[in-house]
């Protein structure tokens, strides 16, 4: 199953950048700096997110769901 093997591969590497991300917030003295770092982890956690409703097979309405929009 080489589509697993890179999909987990992939959910490595931006767990890994996240973490990098969350210690240059907490190193970041300048609020514009810290604003685009904040900007990065929302854009890293999206794609997360997006990977792992990928991995789980959810549907539009499942991922809405999980992302809060009950509309």
């Amino acid at each position: 199953m080489p589509a697993d093997v890179a999909r987990h591969d992939q959910v490595v590497a931006l767990v890994t950048r996240m973490l990098d991300l969350h210690k240059q917030l907490a190193a970041e003295q300048i609020p514009h700096a810290k604003t685009v770092v904040q900007r990065q982890i929302a854009s890293t956690d999206r794609q997360i997110d997006a990977l792992v409703y990928e991995l789980c097979g959810l549907t539009d309405a499942e991922i809405a769901v999980a992302e809060g929009d009950h509309s």
